[in-house]
């Protein structure tokens, strides 16, 4: 809360340091959602610009880092919606990417990327925060402005399509 209240101040050495731990999380979670390095950056510059000048509108209600991933998720989320029919960007990393890869062999990881390639934005910013952002479901439910229990069924429902495309 500090962090916030200085930034709030008007300390610009402050924002630089909420850009610099909170870039590169917003990135990989917007990429996983837009599919589209460019516009991943794009919308974690968005997401930026909005926080600083909504950072009165902070209440500390979460933690800073809640509402950054919660614009950065509307912000991505807004996009897709804007660029329905955006074609999937073939070359980047799925979520069943290099970390995973040692545990399955190539068929199943093709597998994996296709069936999550499948699924919808919002859908993929869910897969993408439970696993790799490691968030617990009650912050998921904040970014996402859903109930927890919600956004247990839907995860649920979406390990169950997962299985059932990689099963095609």
């Amino acid at each position: 809360m500090e962090l916030v209240q200085r930034v709030a101040a008007g300390d610009t050495e402050a924002f630089g340091l909420v850009v610099e731990r909170y870039s590169e999380p917003l990135y990989n979670l917007a990429l996983r959602i837009v599919r589209d390095p460019a516009l991943a950056e794009d919308v974690v510059q968005e997401t930026f610009v909005r926080a600083y000048e909504h950072l009165d509108g902070f209440r500390g209600a979460s933690s800073l880092s809640t509402w950054l991933y919660r614009i950065a998720c509307n912000r991505a989320l807004g996009e897709c919606r804007r660029r329905r029919g955006m074609r999937l960007d073939e070359r980047t990393k799925s979520l069943a990417g290099e970390a995973d890869a040692p545990r399955y062999d190539d068929e199943t990881v093709m597998r994996m990327r296709r069936a999550l390639e499948r699924l919808a934005p919002e859908e993929r910013a869910l897969v993408t925060l439970f696993y790799e952002e490691e968030r617990p479901v009650a912050e998921i439910a904040r970014i996402v402005g859903q109930t927890e229990n919600n956004v247990k069924v839907k995860l649920h429902r979406i390990r169950r399509r997962i299985r059932q495309h990689m099963e095609e």
